[in-house]
């Protein structure tokens, strides 16, 4: 599937875009406390039920977009992060690994939630809620908050809740933002919308696979 995103038309223009900007590498991440925010999508796939979240392969990494990437953030642009499962959505009685942005910098998970499945046309998307704590290599900590956002094309909301509630297990492609605060952990209201930011981001991978198919 990575060598599928990677010869696309949409991956192709992201990877030129990191290219121009400019891609640092492990060795050369400042030891600072992580402080921004940044959009990312899933080169894997997202594996989903109503008490877990899983990824497949597992870790599966990451494109973080150098065009919304801001602060700290803009060092890790590219495919050298992360992602770890699995997620239960029961309290966590630790905080746990969830994205590695490699050289001792993280975001460990302390809370995940499921939000509302939205219809979008033919399309449904569903927000699952992260909150924790950025870790960076020297051992500043600042808390942090963002969305993770699977997408079910042509699929009815009633179709995934009912899938859920008999226990399946699903699975979609991913995209999300996160983003730090050194302040107290943002309010669940303020996270409002950003699915819909980082929904494009798999929807333009729709939208090419797609095309493919009709040449």
């Amino acid at each position: 599937m990575i060598n599928n995103l990677i010869n696309s038309k949409f991956f192709a223009g992201l990877t030129a875009t990191v290219a121009f900007t400019g891609v640092m590498t492990n060795a050369s991440i400042a030891n600072a406390a992580l402080i921004g925010e940044f959009q990312f999508a899933g080169l894997g796939v997202a594996e989903f039920t109503k008490d877990y979240l899983n990824f497949n392969p597992n870790p599966s990494v990451l494109f973080v977009s150098p065009l919304a990437a801001t602060g700290s953030f803009q060092q890790f642009t590219g495919i050298t992060t992360t992602i770890h499962g699995p997620v239960e959505f029961d309290p966590f009685s630790a905080p746990v690994p969830f994205i590695d942005f490699g050289g001792g910098n993280e975001f460990d998970l302390q809370q995940a939630s499921i939000g509302e499945i939205i219809q979008s046309g033919d399309n449904a998307s569903l927000d699952i809620h992260l909150f924790g704590t950025f870790l960076s290599a020297d051992g500043d900590q600042n808390k942090g908050a963002g969305n993770i956002t699977l997408q079910f094309n042509d699929t009815l909301a009633s179709t995934i809740e009912q899938q859920l509630d008999a226990g399946n297990t699903l699975t979609a492609q991913f995209s999300g933002a996160v983003f730090s605060t050194t302040a107290s952990t943002p309010e669940p209201t303020a996270l409002f919308g950003l699915g819909v930011v980082t929904t494009g981001l798999v929807a333009s991978r729709k939208r090419n696979k797609d095309s493919k198919a009709k040449i």
